[in-house]
């Protein structure tokens, strides 16, 4: 426009340089020659101006393809050009959400790992100070003795718990270290066998069970930390199928260990590389999904989550002992050999490297998966597409992670999410994680669990939608406090009731309402923060989650050696705690997502 009107301008001051000046001596000829300079003018507005361009060039005001491009073309509206959604992106789908099928297997399987035998005994040598010992012990803890052994039984019942007269035996003895080397378990199920049982980790040793777990989750933590910076710098797909390729060795060896320390060493790098096939197969998904599907996306990983629940009762139920449960759960990842076939690398990071010509063919494969025809301006489309990401880039570049607190309402987001991200996993394994110790079938209690979890996973897609992020992750997170803090309240019996299974189930709902939080606070999470910070407060974010499976074991040891209802009571505090914070932040549906921390701020 204005250069339409700085020619329209060069027309008039053309006809102004030649002037016409009436002759004074001859008004009505002036007056003639004026109405003729008004007509000619007027001629000249209405028509259009022509302007002789050289063969090859645009005619100033035209815009070129390039430029509509520039200006209309960005990475999402390629994505639906290219199938929203397509075979090929329902395939990558349905073949990255499977990837919770290792991750749940690997978190959960340590539900099996570590049941408790129900007793256990051990034979003392006949002599003075045995004698003496034994002596002093209940009857009832005394097997079939010989003339040259005492039996001693140990019981490991909530309710019926000897422990103490294990542990007031000199492990430093002859005879402690005798009954320690050849002592024997005995579960409720014939043919369970754990590594409780494998390296005696009951009694004064219990807090090694816990510690196993916790050295897994530590494992889980700092692969969340690396593999963002690592998929980041060597690509999604090569990050994928690397940690699958160290996986799998890692897996079929932790089937393996002679001792207990080579098994906490393997369990750690298993959660090392299991986090990396988690976090970078949900940032390829995504970078390679419509925004419109992202929602819908995380309730797909949601509903394979809980299916992967199911599948991992059904298969420790087939196999009782926990080296042929973890050889059946590596199974599954065979399945991942077949994704060098048809995973293709995620666009954004191909052109923001510089790989055009890698990103058409990608753009081009996925095209030809969904049968559809390239576009003529593919070429100029990935161009634009790269100047403009790396436009985001930099000014990403000059941020780090402090500037998440510098100002008052990035700060506040910052804690805020972190914090809700903690108590998702936190609380959701820490109730997983007890299951070993409600009332009925472990087996049967996990796939009735899973069944819980599915729809509410699939509902949130819908609740997100309705009412909102914020009112659908409140109301999870209520539902969950008072379904803890009643489990917590509950004993055993009342007024001669039986109330286990009636706990039991509340349990199960308590913990399929946190697992519907997950694909809230996902989506929540990155609608909240800029752009120029989001991926670095999500790292952050990230970081506070997987720190949740790290605490969570601790918390179950100190309600085993307190009373049961103390991690219930601390999940249901934990919840109300987040319910207060969600009041606090601001709704997200249907607003623009912010670009700055200026726009954060409000200012």
């Amino acid at each position: 426009m204005e250069e339409m009107d700085h020619q329209a301008r060069n027309g008039v001051s053309f006809l102004s340089e030649n002037p016409v000046i009436p002759d004074r001596r001859n008004q009505d000829a002036a007056e003639q020659v004026e109405l003729q300079v008004l007509l000619q003018r007027s001629e000249e507005k209405s028509a259009p101006h022509i302007t002789v361009v050289p063969d090859g060039q645009t005619p100033p005001g035209e815009v070129t393809p390039s430029e509509t491009a520039d200006h209309s073309i960005t990475i999402d509206s390629l994505l639906d050009k290219m199938g929203s959604p397509g075979r090929y992106q329902l395939l990558l789908a349905l073949a990255l959400s499977a990837c919770m099928f290792p991750v749940v297997f690997c978190d959960l399987a340590t539900i099996f790992y570590t049941i408790h035998p129900d007793t256990s005994t051990c034979a003392l040598p006949v002599s003075n100070e045995t004698a003496a010992w034994i002596s002093q012990q209940s009857p009832m803890n005394l097997g079939n003795n010989t003339s040259e052994t005492y039996l001693l039984k140990i019981f490991h019942g909530t309710h019926n718990n000897t422990c103490e007269d294990l542990d007031s035996l000199d492990v430093g003895s002859v005879e402690g270290k005798e009954c320690w080397t050849n002592m024997q378990h005995q579960f409720e199920e014939n043919g369970t066998w754990s590594i409780v049982a494998e390296w005696n980790l009951v009694c004064s040793r219990y807090w090694l069970v816990s510690f196993a777990t916790t050295v897994y989750f530590l494992g889980v933590m700092i692969g969340s930390m690396a593999f963002g910076h690592l998929a980041d710098r060597f690509g999604r797909v090569r990050c994928i199928l690397g940690c699958y390729a160290c996986f799998l060795p890692l897996g079929i060896a932790t089937a393996y260990p002679d001792t207990y320390l080579l098994f906490l060493i393997l369990r750690f790098f298993l959660g090392f590389f299991v986090q990396g096939v988690q976090s970078v197969s949900f940032v390829l998904l995504m970078e390679f999904c419509s925004p419109r599907y992202r929602d819908a996306v995380g309730g797909l990983e949601g509903l394979f989550g809980g299916l992967a629940v199911g599948a991992l009762s059904g298969a420790a139920y087939v196999f009782p002992h926990w080296r042929q449960l973890q050889l059946c759960l590596i199974i599954p990842c065979f399945l991942a050999l077949s994704e060098p076939f048809f995973l293709r690398e995620s666009l954004r990071w191909q052109t923001v490297h510089g790989k055009v010509a890698e990103a058409r063919q990608t753009v081009v494969k996925v095209l030809q998966w969904n049968k559809l025809p390239p576009d003529s301006t593919l070429d100029e489309d990935l161009t634009c597409i790269r100047e403009s990401l790396l436009k985001e880039e930099s000014k990403e570049a000059g941020y780090t992670w402090l500037d998440c607190f510098r100002t008052p309402l990035m700060r506040k987001y910052t804690l805020s999410m972190s914090f809700i991200w903690f108590n998702v996993l936190f609380v959701y394994y820490g109730i997983s994680f007890s299951t070993n110790e409600l009332n009925g079938s472990l087996h049967l209690n996990l796939v009735l669990g899973s069944l819980f979890e599915m729809p509410l996973n699939l509902v949130a897609v819908y609740f997100m939608r309705r009412f909102g992020r914020r009112r659908t992750c409140f109301t999870y997170f209520a539902t969950c406090a008072v379904l803890c803090l009643t489990a917590a309240s509950m004993d055993s019996t009342f007024l001669g009731v039986d109330l286990d299974t009636a706990r039991t189930v509340i349990v199960f709902l308590a913990r399929a309402s946190l697992a519907g939080t997950y694909s809230v606070v996902f989506v929540y999470g990155s609608e909240l923060f800029p752009t120029v910070l989001r991926n670095t407060a999500f790292g952050i974010c990230i970081c506070c989650h997987t720190f949740g499976g790290v605490l969570t074991p601790q918390v179950l040891l100190l309600g085993h050696l307190t009373h049961p209802s103390v991690p219930f009571v601390i999940f249901g505090l934990c919840c109300i705690t987040s319910c207060v914070i969600l009041l606090t932040l601001p709704e997200t549906l249907n607003r623009r997502m912010p670009d700055t921390v200026q726009q954060v701020e409000g200012k």
